[in-house]
């Protein structure tokens, strides 16, 4: 039976192949290959191949070779038992071989474009050679598989397929991320000058006294104060009973001051932050000021705006252990000197950058420096005016106040098993338990 559907096959082949259509010509191949394909139940081998390349096929000494889609491939069978395909456009093709052995083959023919293999072959130099990513190349497209991706494959990839339209990206997913742990250190550094120069008077004396002195009995062993003495009279050793005085004593003194005072350093936060690289972490230490504004129907609403210290870090960790990381820090405090409706300003220092750190290397951002400045005179009325006597009589306070914000960055790559991650896990159980010791002594 099979001999006979065999023979059909081939008088059908040779009938079509003199059609004047071409269209049913291929189809006609078509046909036949699929028929003699499901007659036999032979596999189908699957070749790939571009526009402009040649392909040789050994298959022994041949009887007739079936082409599907003429438009796609030419097939030839030279000397030796080989059969020359060359392909003519994109599409597929089913090429059939029956040799004199009575065998037979058939292929699967796939052509794409002459452009793609050179743009596998650019896309896998972009990729690197250590890559995870899979590029394999499916009609006139490329593509990408592949699964557990860096950070960094990942934006590759994005770049290729915002290139490259023919790009077919079927990454699964990004993989988990390395954990950067950013140890900051903010401290502002206060460079403070209180100078207190000149001569400074009393700011009040004594005013008039009375007073009825007098000697009832002499003693030369105890002579008693009272008020004479709280009064700076000078006694005489002998008066008379009863003897008054009506006057004024009192005392003017003046202190000439000098004084210096440096300043110190205050931490003024010393977070620690963690996040995955590509992630972002955020720290603010501070409070919100309500900000009235009007709303297009005429209504009041209320909004905040964040004051105190805030620290902003995006990193992002590469394959070699360079860690790239976006930072911006900011110091602001309430302004009440600028004021609109009532509403305080803000006064902030403010610094932004990006750099490249290694594990453990220590970035210092400093510079933002904020000054105050004031003066004030004490001086006697009158006196503390006079051209070249009033220096004696009056005195001057010099107070400046300056400080300096520094942030220390150190990054460090952490894990669950890190012996960083340890420490800290031991020091807040002991925390914790010294918590708990405290609560059981209460109770």
């Amino acid at each position: 039976m099979k001999s006979g559907i065999r023979g059909v096959s081939f008088v059908l082949l040779a009938w079509f192949s003199r059609l004047a259509s071409p269209r049913s010509a291929v189809a006609a191949c078509w046909a036949v290959c699929q028929l003699a394909s499901a007659e036999t139940g032979l596999p189908t081998i699957p070749i790939e191949l571009y526009v402009g390349q040649v392909h040789l096929i050994r298959a022994g000494e041949l009887k007739r070779v079936a082409v599907g889609n003429g438009k796609v491939i030419q097939a030839t069978a030279l000397d030796g038992g080989q059969v020359l395909v060359i392909p003519e456009a994109a599409g597929q093709s089913t090429l059939h071989l029956w040799a004199k052995d009575g065998t037979e083959t058939s292929f699967a023919i796939s052509v794409v474009p002459a452009d793609a293999n050179r743009l596998l072959s650019e896309i896998r130099a972009m990729l690197g050679e250590y890559s995870r990513v899979r590029a394999r190349i499916v009609g006139d497209k490329v593509v990408l598989e592949g699964s557990e991706l860096s950070e960094e494959e990942a934006t590759r990839l994005g770049e290729i397929a915002r290139r490259y339209p023919q790009v077919v990206n079927l990454i699964s997913r990004v993989g988990l991320e390395r954990m950067i742990e950013m140890d900051v250190r903010m401290v502002e550094i206060r460079r403070d000058l209180l100078e207190d120069l000149g001569v400074r008077w009393s700011g009040s004396m004594q005013g008039p006294s009375f007073g009825i002195l007098g000697d009832l009995h002499r003693s030369n062993a105890f002579r008693p104060g009272g008020a004479a003495a709280d009064a700076a009279l000078e006694v005489r050793p002998r008066v008379a009973p009863f003897a008054t005085t009506l006057g004024l004593a009192s005392s003017i003194t003046s202190m000439i001051n000098l004084l210096a005072k440096n300043g110190d350093a205050v931490v003024l936060a010393e977070p620690r932050l963690s996040c995955r690289s590509g992630g972002s972490a955020r720290f603010v230490a501070g409070g919100e000021l309500p900000v009235p504004f009007a709303s297009g129907l005429g209504t009041v609403s209320v909004g905040f705006k964040e004051y105190g210290v805030k620290f902003d870090v995006s990193p992002v960790a590469s394959e070699s252990g360079v860690i790239a990381a976006k930072i911006a820090t900011e110091i602001s405090a309430i302004n009440f000197e600028i004021q609109v409706q009532d509403v305080p300003g803000l006064v902030k220092r403010r610094a932004e950058t990006e750099v490249n750190l290694r594990e453990n290397e220590t970035l210092v951002i400093a510079g933002l420096l904020s000054e105050d400045s004031s003066k004030s005179i004490d001086k006697v009325p009158g006196l503390g005016e006079l051209p070249i006597l009033g220096k004696l009589f009056r005195s001057r306070e010099f107070r400046d106040r300056k400080t300096d914000l520094v942030v220390f960055i150190t990054p460090r790559f952490v894990d669950a098993r890190s012996d960083t991650q340890r420490a800290a896990v031991e020091r807040s159980e002991r925390q914790l338990e010294q918590v708990r010791e405290r609560l059981r002594m209460a109770d």
